[in-house]
C-alpha cells in the first residue's frame, strides 16, 4: 500500500466533502503550486484513491455510487443499538420530527410496533417504514427527492415541515465538536435541521462514538441545545461538559 503524505490526506478530506475539485482550487486551499497538487494527484491515482479528470480530480466512481447506503453500513451494530434505545424512549401517540440520517432510518424501523404516532419527515425511507401502520400518521416534506438518499431538501421541504410542532425531533448528527457544536457535512441537510429545530419541544441526537472525532463543516446548533444524546460510548469530557452528563445515555 502506498503511504499518503499529510497534504494528500488533506486532499482526500476535501474530496470527501466536495466529491470533485479542480487543481487550481486545491492549490489555493492548500497554499502550494499547481504542479505539487498534480504530483499528489498522480500519487493518489496510482493507489486507486482518486480518479484524474480534466483540470482536476474526483473520488472514484465506486465510492460515489451509494454514499447513503455506505453510511448505513458504517458502525451498523452501534447504530442499531442506539436506534433501539431511542425507540424505547418514545411512547405510543407521540408527535415526532425525524430527519434522514442513517441512524434515524434504523430508528424508524424500530418504531414499527408503535401506535398512533404522528411523524413529520423529509425521508421517504422513514415515511415508507411508518406509514399505513398501527394508525400512524406520516407527513412527508415535499420538494425534489435526491437520488442518493431519497430525501427532500430545500425551501419547499423546510416550509412544509415548519408548519408542524412536535414533541421530539430525532436527528442524526454528522459530528459533535466541543467548541463548534453539532455539525453536518452537507449544507442542505444542515439547513433543514436548523430550520425545523425550533418546532420541536425536545431534541434527541443519535450519534455513535466516531462522530466525536469527525470534523464537520456546517453548523446545525450548539451542544447545549441537545436535550438528550444517545450514543454507544461516553463522549470526551469537553463534550460532556457542554451537554451535561445527565443528558447523555449510552447503550448497554
Amino acid at each position: 500500500m502506498i503511504k499518503q503524505s499529510k497534504r494528500q490526506l488533506e486532499i482526500m478530506k476535501v474530496l470527501q466533502v466536495r466529491k470533485s475539485c479542480s487543481v487550481i482550487e486545491l492549490a489555493s486551499q492548500l497554499d502550494v503550486s499547481d504542479e505539487t497538487i498534480r504530483r499528489d494527484i498522480r500519487h493518489l491515482a496510482s493507489a486507486g484513491s482518486v480518479e484524474k479528470i480534466h483540470g482536476g480530480v474526483m473520488l472514484p466512481h465506486s465510492s460515489l455510487e451509494p454514499p447513503f447506503l455506505s453510511r448505513l453500513q458504517e458502525q451498523r451494530d452501534e447504530k442499531l443499538k442506539i436506534a433501539k434505545m431511542a425507540s424505547e424512549i418514545i411512547p405510543d401517540g407521540t408527535t415526532l420530527l425525524i430527519d434522514n440520517g442513517s441512524t434515524s432510518c434504523y430508528f424508524a424501523k424500530e418504531l414499527i410496533a408503535h401506535r398512533n404516532l404522528t411523524v413529520v419527515t423529509n425521508s421517504t425511507e422513514v415515511a415508507r417504514e411508518l406509514c399505513s401502520r398501527n394508525y400512524n400518521r406520516v407527513f412527508m416534506a415535499g420538494g425534489e427527492i435526491r437520488s442518493d438518499d431519497s430525501a427532500a431538501y430545500g425551501p419547499t421541504a423546510i416550509e412544509f415541515a415548519r408548519q408542524f410542532t412536535t414533541q421530539y425531533a430525532i436527528m442524526s448528527i454528522g459530528a459533535l465538536h466541543p467548541a463548534q457544536g453539532c455539525l453536518d457535512f452537507d449544507l442542505a441537510e444542515a439547513e433543514f435541521k436548523r430550520a425545523v429545530l425550533p418546532m420541536a419541544e425536545k431534541l434527541i441526537v443519535t450519534a455513535d462514538h466516531t462522530k466525536f472525532q469527525k470534523p464537520g463543516i456546517v453548523k446545525v446548533c450548539d451542544l447545549d441545545r441537545i436535550d438528550l444524546l444517545l450514543t454507544d460510548k461516553m463522549p470526551p469530557d469537553e463534550i460532556v461538559d457542554q451537554i451535561g452528563a445527565s443528558k447523555i445515555k449510552v447503550t448497554p
